[in-house]
């Protein structure tokens, strides 16, 4: 079981301007970013990533989009929630939300939208 795509989550008015992530540092040879609106929950913005890259070791893929996704989340305000869907080759998939504040994680559910709903953002 390999990972074969992965979506990020953040609110979209937490974005910085002018950061987006590179495909490659992720592992994957495409990334898209689509806006998300629900009037029941604040815009969001999603980037989708396809396409792993045939040089990375597909055992090791989960772990290169992990590092790259916790250096992109860098660029973010502490505190920022964010959710992670990762979907396998056998055709499972997980989504986890998380909340860090003081780089320590208070929470963690599903989706991003019950994040969104108990907070501040």
């Amino acid at each position: 079981m390999t990972l074969s795509q992965a979506k990020l989550v953040i609110p979209a008015h937490m974005l910085p301007g002018g950061v987006a992530p590179n495909a490659n540092d992720f592992g994957f040879a495409h990334v898209e970013k689509q806006r998300l609106e629900n009037r029941d929950i604040q815009p969001l913005t999603e980037y989708s990533f396809r396409s792993p890259l045939p040089h990375i070791d597909k055992a090791n893929l989960a772990t290169v989009f992990d590092n790259a996704a916790e250096h992109f989340l860098w660029h973010l305000a502490k505190g920022t929630p964010y959710q992670i869907t990762k979907s396998f080759s056998n055709g499972s998939q997980t989504t986890k939300s998380y909340h860090y504040e003081n780089n320590r994680l208070t929470s963690k559910s599903s989706p991003l939208a019950d994040l969104l709903a108990n907070s501040l953002f």
